[in-house]
């Protein structure tokens, strides 16, 4: 399958178990969501590549656990914990970069810290300096109750940063903020490194994609048209979906639109 899978989908599973799952369920391309620091280093991350050898999974992107303390770390006012945050991050990077993992997410600051927009692009550029020294891109995000849960916010973003931006497009955190991805596609799509799929019913905004009413079609065509040719991965919560079986019948229906 062409269409990918976030080991995110199985929490609190342990991220080694859950990316053999995705291997299981014949998924190549897989976004891996680390869980605790002793996954970044020795056994646990050598056991990981190796189940990626063995299923011939490309990991393509990586996700922090830490995304709950990066406003407070890289977005606050004291300037030594950006520092030391940045070196903690290098971490997150070395990891990327064994696994030869191209992306690294970012959710950055809510919305109530009071930074303002070109300190916080000059944060975000120091991290993407510092992911680029491995190989990796620091990929800014959307994230409902963050700074960039706004397109209008992000396409600033874009416009100040240049080159040295990429954005996550997650279609959940859309959704949770009351915006569209195809505002976001509009404003950024030549530089989305990597998109989060899922879909929703009334009441529950995330559930296993075609099982509710999103409009694929016209989200891969436009980001089709923006000449985007990343990775698309299935990312939902544990209770979003109740069989391993509804998300390869999403995973093979996407696919289809990506021919």
């Amino acid at each position: 399958m062409k269409t990918g899978m976030s080991s995110a989908c199985f929490y609190p599973l342990e991220t080694e178990k859950a990316v053999r799952k995705c291997g299981e369920m014949g998924f190549k391309n897989i976004e891996i969501f680390v869980n605790s620091y002793c996954e970044l280093n020795g056994t646990i991350r050598d056991e990981i590549k190796a189940i990626c050898d063995y299923y011939g999974m490309k990991v393509c992107s990586v996700h922090p656990f830490t995304s709950f303390a990066e406003s407070f770390v890289f977005f606050g006012s004291y300037s030594r914990r950006i520092d030391d945050g940045i070196e903690f991050y290098k971490n997150y990077f070395e990891f990327a970069s064994f696994l030869d993992a191209g992306v690294i997410n970012l959710h950055g600051a809510k919305t109530q810290y009071t930074v303002d927009n070109e300190e916080y692009f000059d944060r975000y550029a120091r991290l993407f300096e510092a992911g680029k020294e491995f190989g990796t891109t620091v990929s800014q995000e959307n994230v409902v109750d963050y700074r960039s849960q706004s397109p209008v916010f992000i396409k600033r973003m874009s416009n100040y940063l240049g080159d040295n931006f990429a954005l996550t497009l997650d279609l959940k955190q859309c959704r949770r903020a009351g915006e569209k991805a195809l505002d976001f596609i509009e404003a950024v799509g030549e530089k989305i490194k990597a998109v989060h799929i899922s879909d929703y019913i009334d009441g529950r905004d995330c559930v296993p994609p075609f099982e509710g009413k999103e409009d694929f079609d016209s989200i891969v065509g436009a980001l089709k048209a923006k000449g985007y040719k990343g990775n698309y991965f299935i990312e939902l919560y544990s209770n979003g979906f109740e069989s391993e079986a509804q998300i390869i019948t999403a995973a093979e229906k996407f696919d289809k639109i990506l021919l």
